[in-house]
């Protein structure tokens, strides 16, 4: 009895670990399934697969900031949930999409508790009037939205002025949760990254350059694919 009760308390070890972590349930799941084909334990697990489901989608959100128009995502996690993949933003003309992909595990028990996320989409600079975001998951709509960009956006840009350390200091006016890229150029043609930025304190240049003219822009880091022209 003393193997057999040894192997009956490394399964239940193994079942708790697995259990408890989350985390890594797809390789711990397939190490499971592996052991218990290698030392016959049928009937202790049923068979795991990973199957798509559609986002549990909330609130959103689209907003116009210091010229740049986002989208505010809300959605939820269960216990046996993951995210495989989010995007990307597809723009054809006067419409945008975006998508969620999500799975869920089949087959073990799900630990109880719930998630919610937030995610911010910037759809870039777009110029006034209307538009729309269709939201699908899996590539099936789930959800459209019409929005409207204003014609009197704030600037993103402002300048503050010289620091005591002789930077050249600018206000960023935008969308929390964005990174935003400070670029200079002398030309307009040619453009240096100086700083990745978000919303808050102000974005500077540590060695502005005093002789000529010097210009600034900001760049979202996130890549909008265009489908189409005219617009």
């Amino acid at each position: 009895m003393g193997p057999v009760f040894d192997l009956i308390i490394g399964l239940k070890s193994l079942i708790f670990q697995i259990e408890c972590m989350k985390a890594d349930f797809k390789r711990l799941g397939s190490v499971f399934l592996g052991f218990c084909a290698s030392i016959g334990c049928a009937g202790l697990v049923h068979a795991q697969v990973w199957v798509p489901i559609t986002v549990g989608l909330g609130p959103v959100c689209l907003v116009t900031t210091g010229n740049v128009t986002c989208v505010e995502y809300t959605w939820g996690l269960l216990g046996c949930q993951d995210m495989v993949s989010t995007g990307p933003v597809i723009r054809d003309g006067s419409n945008f999409q975006y998508n969620f992909d999500l799975e869920e595990e089949t087959g073990v028990a799900c630990p109880l508790y719930a998630i919610r996320e937030n995610t911010t989409v910037a759809l870039g600079t777009l110029a006034p009037g209307g538009y729309t975001l269709t939201t699908t998951s899996w590539g099936v709509p789930i959800a459209t939205n019409s929005f409207t960009v204003p014609t009197n956006s704030t600037t993103t840009l402002q300048p503050v002025g010289f620091g005591a350390d002789g930077s050249f200091n600018m206000q960023l006016t935008g969308v929390t949760n964005v990174s935003y890229v400070l670029q200079c150029s002398t030309d307009f043609v040619n453009w240096t990254s100086l700083s990745t930025n978000s919303v808050g304190q102000p974005v500077k240049d540590p060695a502005p350059t005093l002789s000529g003219s010097r210009f600034y822009r900001v760049q979202i880091l996130e890549t909008v694919t265009v489908l189409g022209s005219g617009y």
